[in-house]
């Protein structure tokens, strides 16, 4: 299998976090998002990739996520499954509190 042009290094993304946190430091530090809801997500027609918006609801980070087309347009109240939806998706868990407290990606620490 080919190598994703999307893959950066491990160290990368430990810098790119490791900044975040810096620069964030009451922020939530991630999102899980479950691949099951992505895969929704990709039935809708005419999706071409996943955009996500960050939004506070009663101050509690949030990410909103929305289909995206080939045009880079936001795919809004989309029929799938003959019904018309929102479009919009919020299954994401922040972290914290869910958080891999051993991952490198959080610490900072490049592993052995």
């Amino acid at each position: 299998m080919a190598q994703s042009p999307y893959l950066i290094p491990l160290q990368t993304g430990v810098n790119w976090t490791t900044a975040w946190r810096a620069a964030n430091t009451g922020s939530i530090k991630a999102f899980k998002i479950n691949i099951d809801e992505v895969n929704d997500m990709l039935k809708e027609a005419g999706t071409n990739s996943i955009r996500l918006y960050f939004g506070l609801d009663n101050g509690v980070e949030k990410l909103v996520l929305v289909a995206v087309n080939a045009n880079g347009q936001d795919i809004i109240n989309p029929t799938v499954g003959g019904q018309i939806i929102s479009g919009t998706y919020d299954f994401c868990e922040p972290c914290p509190p869910i958080c891999d407290t051993a991952s490198p990606l959080l610490t900072g620490q490049m592993p052995s």
